[in-house]
Parts: C-alpha cells; structure tokens; sequence
C-alpha cells in the first residue's frame, strides 16, 4: 500500500508525457492574403446556399455557426493586425521630423528606418481594414440568416396539412397504420436479434457509462442519508426553512436519482446500435421518462398532499390534492399519447393522414386533461391572516394576475384543437410544447426562488450553525442582525428573471441566437456620440460610485470618532468638518462613477449647459437652499448650539444640513427650516462670538434706604455666587427716585447662556435673604418699612405679587425674567 501514491503519481506522469510528445506539431501560419482569400470564399458559399430555397432550421443553424466562425478568426487576425499597428506606430514617432524644427539632417539609416517602418505600418493598417471587411460582411450574413430562420420557422408553424375532416384522410388512416405497425415490428426484431451482439462485441466505450453507474449509488446513498438527517420527521409543525431543505433533500433522492438511472439505461441502449427509426425513439422515450419523474418529484415535495406541516407551496390540502392528481394524470396519459403519435408519424413513407388524425385526438386528449390543471380549484391558497375566515371568495395562488393568465393559457389549449381541425398540426403542437416548457420553466423558477431564499434565511438566523459559523467569521455579536443575505437574494432574482426571459422566448420559438445577440448587444451598450451606455458600463458604474462611497464613508468615520476627538475644536466646527467630508466623499464618487461609465465631462458640461435653464426653473428653491447651506458651512454665521431668533422662531440650532436646518425651540419641539432663510432674514444669534451673557436684576426700595449701603449688598450678593463672573465685573446702578422708592438695577454676567435662570433665581434668593437681614425689609404680611416714620411701598414681597395687590406700573419685582444681552426677555430653554 505505501508504493501505491507513487504508482499512480508515476503513471500520471508517463500520461501527461505521452500526450505532449503524442501532440503533432502546429501547423505553420497562413499568409494573411491567403487567410483573407479562403474567408471570403467561404462566406461566398455561405450567401450562395442561404440564397436557395427549402432550407431547414437545422442548415440555417449550421451556416450560422460557420459564420461564426469566420468573423472570430477575423476578429482575432484584425485584433493582432491593429495591435502591430500600434507598436509600430510607437516606433516610428521618434523618426517623425516636424518642418521648420533645427534638428541636425537625417543619416540614411534614420531615413531606412522612418521607411520600413511606415511600410509596416502600412501593411498592418491594410491587415486591419481587410478583417473588418470580412467583419462585417459575416454580421450582414449572420442578420440575414437570422431573419431567414425565423421565416422559416413561421412558414413552418402556418404551413397547412391535409384537415382531419377530409374523407380522404379517413381513407388512408387504415394503410398508414398498418404500414407503421409493420416498421416498427420489424425494426424491434432486427434489434432484438442485433442489440445483444453489439453490445457485447466490445466496439462501445462502456466507460463513462460505468463511472456515472458509479455517481448514481453514491446520490443515492447521499440521498438516503440527508433524508435521515434533515428530512421530513415527525414534527407537526416545522418551519418555512425547514420544509424548504427538506423538499430539497427529497428532491436529490426521488428526482435526480431515478432520473440518472433512466439516462444511463438510454445510455445503455443507446450502445446497442438500434435500428431506424428506434435509434430516434429511445431518446424521446428517455426523455419523456424523464419528464415524468421530474414533474412527479416536483409534486410529491413542493406540494405534499399527504403531509399538509411540510408543504413549501402555499396551497390548500384539497387544492394540493387536485393539482397533484391533475399533473400527474397530464404527465402520464398526455407523454404517452405524445410518445405513441411520434412512434406512429415517424417513419417513411406517407404518413400524413395518421399525423392529422393523431395531432386532433392528441390536442382533444391534452385539452381534457391541462383544463382541470388550470382550474380554480387546484390554485385555492391558505387563507391569510388579513383576509379573514369569513371572507366570501377564496384566495387563489398568483392573484389576479395569474388568474388571467391561466384564462389565456386554457384559451390557447383550447385553440389547439381549432388548429387541429384546420389542418395547422405544427402549430397545434408548438402550442402545447410552448404551453408545458413555460409552465415548468416558471415552476423551476419559484421553487428555485423558495428555496435560496430560505437558505439564506438559513445561513443568517442567529440560531443556526450557519448563522453562528457567519458571524463568529465576521466578528460580529451572537445576537446582531445580518442584511448582506437580501443583496445576495436581489442579484439571485436577477439572475433568475434574465434565465426566465432566454427560457420562456426559447420556448415559444424565438431564435436563441437572436437572443443571444441582443443580450450581447446590451452587453456591449449603444452607442449614443461619444459615449457608450451598456450594462457593463453601467454595472462598473454603479460598483465604482458604492466603492468609493463606502471608503468615504470609512474615512469620514475614522475623522469623526479617532481624529477629531483628538483635536482642540469645539463640537460645531467637527459637525461642519464632518458634513464637509459627506458632502466631498459624495461628490468624489459620482465624479468617479460618471468617469467609469465613460462619459466626457466636457459633452456633460455642454448638456448641463444646456439644461440650466430647465434646472434654474424647476429646482430653483432647491438649488438655492443647497447653496445657502454650503455658505452658512462656510462663513459659519450660525453653528450648532447657538441661540438664535430668525423669522419668528426662537431656539437652539442642533444641525445644519445641506438642504435645510435643524432648530429645538424651548418647547421641545423641532422646526426644519430651508437654509435661504437664514440668509435671507435678519438673524439674531444670541451666542455667536461667545456663549456669555448678561442678567439684568430691576428692584424698588424704601425713600430712606441707605444708598451706599444698598449698594454693596448687591454687589456681596452677586459676587457671593460662584457662576457669576468677576471679569467683567458686577454692576450696580443707582436708576432714578421716584415718588414710590428708589430704584436700582443689578447686571451679572455669566459664562454660559444656560445658566441665566438659575443664576436668576439664586441672586433673587440671596437679596431677598440681605434685605431681610439687614432690616431695609420688614418680612411681615403687608411688606412695608417704618425708617423714621416714613413707610414707603417696597415692590418686593416674601411670597412674590398676589392676585389683587396694588403695585405701581414702573416697580419690578425681584424675580423678573433675565434679559439678553440685546436686552430683549430671554424665553427659558
């Protein structure tokens, strides 16, 4: 066992090496004239047989391919010619002389040079233009032929045959069938007694057919086993995903294992060299079994009639029951009846009466049987949760949409049997091959659809070993939330609809190289003056503007959370760098993303030029409010936190967007305001060169108050805080005497606006509390002051102004609001 690697390494080595010795050399390279000649020949050829008349699909087919094949070599030699040309050119532009220059004169080997150079690069530039010659003359045959193959298609559908309804036909039916029975039974005797001799006289490579024997019992031991381990137990009620992957693993056991089994017994009889016409019978036999089982599995695991709590399709279990009979008695009866009517039409001869007759009764069979398929009773949904148990109409599957559809689908299985009758026994059945590839290709689609998307369900839920295994990979937290599954879910369904759209129009009888061209077609984009707008284009695009987008994004987050906090800048200044990294980043990358997908910024300044009238008309406000908002980032007459007063509304400013700012009033309450206004009012910003402010204190004392006294026991008050400032200092000023008392005004200032209440409040406090102490206050119900018999009214009372006590217009009492420093009454934040 130890030498066994090293044999077989050995063995592997001899092989490899008696493969490349065993290759013959390449042949030597044609002359371009002589591979120009031999093209145009052949596409000679090619346009001199599309030209006859009675061409098959299948020689269209050929002689489209060939075409093919001439332009990639073209393509290819003109590829190689064009880039000579330009490594030539590069060569010969240091030997350009411009006129006039004062260059020392040319040697002869500098002139020998400049003229085998530009003799080469004239030969490459005839190479060049000869290809594309070819080019397009194979792309006018290859449009013509296209548009030939689908006229021949359509004379072929409309061709009309003799009708069912002719007596002549009735009259041949008899002779017909009898000779194909004979054909028939004399083909499966000569195969019966040549099959076995064939096959075992060693002439077929039974090889491949051994290995896939192989591949078949181990799917379906894989089969069995993912059947134990993740199929339908004994759970009553299992969830979406479980039923999703265990249709799945029901699918490998009872579709894709029975269908290898049947394709390696055609395989099988395929290398017993049958006999015309059963070497074209056993594949469409093959095939029609093999569309059994995959409608069959198809069923028994989206369906489940039998097992309601695992059923992936939202039907109801006397729908699921309707629908499965239904599809299966279509397979069955319908393929058979189908295979029975290729058996008896396949063959020499003259059989066109048994073609009429077997296309009407497999069209009245086929009919019979796809109408219960398409009732409403095999497509009543589960009635959701919205809809209510008394709702009158039942759900059906698809809704309306797909209700119209199933009308328009019965209406042209219906029309098939019209067909029939007139004789169009080809278009009779394209209708029904068109009619079941579009049924099934939509199935493949949705159960495809159910189950990825169940899957990535799957792999991101929190509490499944993938969605564990994901997030341990990620470094993300047990419990986060992953979104990344529904990008990969729209990209899947992309994919999904264009295979739908090639599927559905092959199976309606579109030309798939037609399609295939236009696809390529959008690949490679129209062409609109100089700029080229194709999916490709605009798919790099669009990967450019993300890519970019997210590393400005990246890079706007490292400045915001590790550089700024770093730096000795107050928080509006970072807000402005950080909304001036948004904008740039955004603007970067649609700069760039307008540069991958090619377009010339100076044709987009003509458009845009051109489009300014339009834009200044219909984004006018919009334009301006952007502007504005760039001014007040820049010149920054309002930053966030400032206390401003603009067109009637009073706030703090919390953000400045880029379209319109963000304002809290002292209510609590948001206003978003267009930033034009800020530039078109008059704003008062209360905290624009700095957030101190001033608080005004107005009182009325006794006529025989002591002044100086007075005096200082506001000044002590106010220093005695510890908000107020000494820098600038407290003033107090002695206003005016008036018939009522003296009165004084005290003016502090503090260092935040913040704290203009609370200092307010406290100063009131500790005057109140002097006064009293002092005696200039007599705390009494009724304040007044006995000084020498004298006793003047005091506008400040211990329990502050009642209702219905007398106080002069001009007193203040001692709690009056702080007024700003522009002397306006601040509103409380």
């Amino acid at each position: 066992m130890p030498y066994f690697p090293r044999l077989a390494w050995l063995l592997l080595l001899l092989v490899g090496a008696g493969a490349a010795f065993g290759q013959p050399a390449s042949p030597p390279q044609r002359p371009f004239a002589q591979l120009i000649d031999v093209w145009t020949r052949q596409l000679d050829r090619i346009a001199t047989r599309s030209e006859q008349a009675n061409l098959l699909p299948v020689e269209i087919d050929t002689l489209r391919e060939q075409v093919a094949d001439v332009r990639a070599a073209a393509s290819a030699a003109a590829a190689i010619a064009r880039n000579d040309l330009a490594d030539t050119k590069k060569l010969l532009a240091p030997l350009d002389v411009k006129p006039g220059s004062d260059a020392a004169p040319e040697t002869d080997a500098v002139k020998a040079d400049r003229a085998r150079l530009s003799d080469l690069a004239a030969v490459s530039e005839s190479q060049v233009k000869q290809g594309e010659v070819i080019i397009a003359r194979a792309d006018q045959l290859t449009e013509r032929l296209t548009k030939l193959r689908g006229q021949v298609m359509l004379d072929t559908l409309l061709h009309q045959d003799v009708s069912p309804l002719s007596p002549d036909v009735w009259r041949k039916l008899g002779p017909q069938f009898k000779t194909a029975v004979q054909t028939l039974s004399a083909a499966v005797a000569a195969w019966g007694h040549e099959g076995l001799s064939a096959l075992g006289s060693g002439d077929q490579d039974l090889t491949s057919l051994a290995f896939w024997a192989v591949v078949t019992v181990l799917l379906w031991w894989l089969g069995r086993f993912l059947r134990r381990r993740f199929g339908r137990g004994e759970a009553t009620e299992p969830g979406q995903r479980d039923r999703t992957l265990a249709a799945a693993v029901d699918g490998v056991g009872l579709v894709l294992v029975p269908i290898l089994a049947v394709w390696l017994v055609g395989r099988l009889l395929a290398a017993t060299a049958p006999p015309s016409p059963i070497d074209v019978l056993v594949p469409e036999l093959i095939g029609r079994v093999i569309t059994f089982l995959l409608v069959v599995g198809l069923t028994a695991t989206a369906l489940s009639p039998r097992r309601p709590a695992w059923r992936v399709l939202p039907f109801t279990t006397e729908s699921a029951h309707e629908q499965s009979r239904a599809l299966r008695r279509l397979m069955a009866v319908g393929l058979s009846a189908d295979f029975i009517y290729t058996v008896l039409t396949r063959g020499p001869g003259d059989r066109s009466a048994l073609a009429s007759v077997g296309a009407l009764v497999l069209a009245i069979l086929v009919a019979a049987l796809a109408l219960p398929v398409l009732a409403n009773r095999a497509w009543h949904a589960v009635p959701s949760e919205a809809g209510g148990a008394g709702a009158e109409q039942p759900q059906m599957i698809g809704g309306t949409w797909w209700s119209i559809v199933r009308l328009l689908l019965s209406a042209a299985v219906l029309s098939a049997i019209v067909f029939a009758l007139l004789g169009y026994a080809t278009l009779a059945a394209h209708l029904h091959n068109a009619i079941f590839n579009t049924a099934f290709i939509i199935a493949f689609a949705v159960l495809a659809h159910r189950l990825v998307g169940d899957l990535l369900e799957e792999a991101a839920a929190p509490d499944t070993p993938p969605g564990r295994w994901v997030r341990h990979r990620l470094g993300l937290a047990p419990d986060s939330t992953l979104r990344g599954h529904l990008l990969v879910m729209l990209m899947f369904d992309g994919f999904l609809v264009l295979l739908l759209a090639v599927g559905i129009a092959t199976a309606w009888g579109v030309d798939i190289d037609a399609i295939v061209e236009a696809m390529g077609q959008l690949m490679r984009g129209v062409r609109v003056g100089n700029v080229t707008i194709s999916f490709a284009n605009v798919g790099m695009a669009l990967v450019a503007f993300a890519v970019c987008l997210a590393l400005a994004r990246v890079v706007r987050s490292v400045v915001r959370d590790r550089v700024l906090p770093t730096v000795d800048a107050p928080l509006p200044l970072r807000q402005s760098i950080d909304a001036g990294l948004n904008y740039v980043g955004v603007i970067l990358a649609l700069v760039i993303g307008i540069g991958v997908l090619g377009v010339d910024f100076t044709n987009l300044a003509i458009v845009l030029g051109a489009l300014s009238v339009g834009i200044g008309l219909g984004l006018q406000n919009i334009a301006n409010n952007v502007i504005s908002g760039v001014i007040l980032l820049v010149e920054r007459p309002i930053k966030a936190g400032d206390w401003v007063s603009v067109a009637g509304h009073e706030g703090f400013i919390r953000r400045i967007n880029i379209r319109a700012t963000e304002m809290e009033t002292f209510q609590r309450t948001h206003v978003i305001m267009p930033n034009s206004v800020f530039l078109q009012n008059p704003v008062v910003n209360r905290t624009y060169s700095d957030t101190s402010s001033r608080v005004e204190i107005k009182l009325t004392v006794g006529l025989a108050t002591d002044v100086p006294a007075m005096e200082g026991l506001l000044r002590e008050a106010a220093l005695g805080h510890p908000r107020v400032l000494r820098v600038p200092a407290p003033i107090v000023r002695f206003e005016r005497i008036t018939p009522t008392g003296l009165e004084f005004e005290l003016f502090v200032f503090v260092s935040r606006l913040e704290d203009r209440l609370v200092v307010t409040n406290d100063l009131n406090q500790a005057i109140l509390a002097k006064l009293i102490e002092s005696g200039i206050l007599d705390p009494k119900p009724v304040p007044t002051f006995k000084l020498h018999g004298i006793e003047p009214h005091l506008g400040i009372k211990p329990g502050g102004v009642k209702p219905g006590d007398a106080q002069p217009a001009d007193a203040q009492p001692a709690d009056a609001k702080p007024a700003s420093k522009d002397g306006d009454a601040a509103a409380p934040p």
